[in-house]
This record gives C-alpha cells, sequence and structure tokens, in this order.
C-alpha cells in the first residue's frame, strides 16, 4: 500500500470516528439528561399517575413519588404499568432536603452537606406503601422492606420480570 493510500485511510478513519462522536454526542442531546430527569408521582387524592421533575421532594401537595413498574416488554404500554411502592419523606428530612436543593439552586454552597441514605435522618424519615394501603411504614423497618422488595417477585406472562418504568 503506498503512502499516500495510508493517509487516505487514516483521515477517513479520523472522519468516521469524528463524525460518531459527533453523533453519539447530538444523541443525548434530545434527552433530559439529570437536570431533566422526570419521576412518577401519583397524587392520592385523585389516584393517578404524573410525572414530575427528578428534583421534586415529596410530599408536593397530594403527590408522592411511585416506583412504576411493568413485565420486560410492556413497558410502553400505560395499561400494563403497575404502581409497586409510594414513597415520601417525613417532614424534617423534607425540610433539609429542600434546604440542600435551594442552596444548589442559588449556586452557594450549603452550610451543611445533604443527608446521605445512610444518614439516621434519612432512615427514620423515608416512608413507603402500598398504593391500597392508608399506613405509611419506615423504608428500614421489616413491613418497609417487604413492601420496597415484593415487586421484584411478580412475575407476568411466560415468567417475564418486571422492570422499573419511568415516564
Amino acid at each position: 500500500m503506498s503512502g499516500q493510500a495510508r493517509s487516505v485511510l487514516k483521515f477517513s478513519g479520523a472522519v468516521v470516528l469524528a463524525a460518531a462522536a459527533i453523533w453519539f454526542a447530538g444523541a443525548g442531546c434530545g434527552r433530559r439528561g439529570e437536570s431533566g430527569a422526570r419521576v412518577w408521582f401519583y397524587d392520592q387524592q385523585k389516584k393517578q399517575l404524573y410525572a414530575a421533575a427528578r428534583d421534586t421532594i415529596p410530599p408536593d401537595g397530594h403527590g408522592v413519588r411511585a416506583i412504576v413498574v411493568a413485565f420486560r416488554g410492556e413497558e410502553k404500554d400505560s395499561a400494563k404499568r403497575r404502581v409497586a411502592y409510594l414513597e415520601t419523606y417525613g417532614q424534617p428530612l423534607k425540610d433539609a432536603l429542600e434546604k440542600a436543593k435551594a442552596a444548589r439552586g442559588s449556586g452557594k454552597a450549603a452550610k451543611e452537606a445533604p443527608p446521605s441514605r445512610e444518614s439516621e435522618l434519612f432512615r427514620t424519615n423515608n416512608l413507603v406503601r402500598r398504593v391500597e394501603e392508608a399506613e405509611w411504614h419506615v423504608a428500614g423497618s421489616a413491613e418497609g422492606r417487604q413492601v420496597v422488595s415484593e415487586w421484584r417477585t411478580w412475575r407476568g406472562p411466560d415468567g417475564r420480570e418486571p422492570v422499573v418504568c419511568m415516564p
């Protein structure tokens, strides 16, 4: 192979790689990304799902976060989606998370870090329940762990497993 042919091949390869990089970068632009990510919320009065910004802190009016699942292959069919469980936060945790969110939004450094999921505040104020129940359970309690994990045992047609659905 001549030197000119090698140069042409190298240049062509570089162009293909650059085009692929641009395409992948552009493909990500249409997505909402972390800042525009959406999650399911459940209006407890209307008993219906709605999409909310990922950083919405429950409870939000009558809405609480909903973990929504469908069986593999049926995620896009809204009639097949099912609420696995609901999640909300006790007031002390909600206050701490809103304070951290406000500091982050203002561009100022927070005086204290937001509570981590391992913190006592989070462990005692992260509440879950089944849609059909009225009572909330601390997520880390025996009943709370049951609520959070039981959907993983559900099976659909042909033994398909459920997967979490995003709006």
